[in-house]
């Protein structure tokens, strides 16, 4: 099973996406050495083995890849990714701060290192470079906009659940299917107790993104609040049957 905090619910950093963004075939139009295409693969394989929780061997591919090549600004995200999951932030932030000093325009690190800041200690820096990243987004991508102010929201909940509030829906107002931000607001209005909202949001990103664990121990945190529904049984017989092994659903057995 893969660490929890490099799955990471939030949405802002996902591994399959880093994937696919990094997989650029060795070679292509421009020519590169022969160092610098096996980079490339050890690096590709690294995030693969990342994906399937073998953090040993991802770490040893990921080293390799920056032995190789140390100015692949991808490797340096993957291998922050691979420290912060494994408990060694101060390596994390060292290679998500290479992996932008290499490139300015790399998204998905600033996105990654926006989140790190949050988790770790300084959500008000997060929380400026997430807007920082939605008020200027590559190539003015609403979808990579809305997932920065979720980003923001999530830094804010701490200090401000109404300015979180406020970038959930500008989130929402730039793509109203965003599951990140639905699923932030339907906890959002649960930690608030307004059981209504919370269910409302929580079905639309249940009819967006489906069921996870989590998702599902929300729900039925929610209709237990609400006095108890067929809705609640559902969730359960769900979390049960399908997510048998997770940590919703062993809470859900101890109570």
């Amino acid at each position: 099973m893969m660490h929890p905090a490099v799955r990471r619910v939030a949405g802002v950093l996902i591994l399959l996406p880093l994937l696919t963004a990094c997989a650029r075939p060795p070679g292509g139009p421009t020519s590169e050495s022969s160092e610098t295409s096996a980079a490339k693969l050890n690096m590709q394989l690294g995030i693969a083995y990342m994906q399937q929780g073998n953090f040993d061997v991802a770490l040893d591919k990921l080293s390799k890849a920056l032995a190789l090549d140390e100015r692949l600004p991808e490797a340096h995200n993957a291998i922050a990714l691979l420290y912060e999951g494994t408990g060694r932030p101060n390596l994390a932030e060292q290679h998500f701060q290479r992996a932008i000093a290499l490139d300015a325009n790399y998204t998905l690190a600033k996105l990654n290192y926006a989140q790190f800041l949050c988790t770790h200690g300084q959500p008000a820096a997060g929380e400026d470079r997430f807007l920082a990243i939605a008020n200027n987004p590559p190539e003015g991508s609403a979808e990579t906009a809305s997932r920065a102010y979720t980003g923001a929201a999530v830094c804010a909940l701490a200090t401000d659940r109404r300015r979180a509030d406020n970038y959930l829906r500008q989130a929402l107002a730039l793509k109203p299917n965003a599951g990140s931000a639905l699923y932030q607001l339907a906890n959002l209005y649960y930690a608030d107790g307004d059981y209504l909202k919370a269910r409302a949001f929580l079905q639309r990103y249940h009819a967006q993104a489906g069921y996870t664990p989590e998702s599902l121990w929300l729900g039925i945190s929610i209709e237990n609040k609400l006095g108890g529904s067929p809705l609640q049984q559902e969730y359960t017989q769900i979390l049960l049957s399908k997510f048998a092994d997770s940590d919703a659903a062993r809470r859900l057995k101890s109570k």
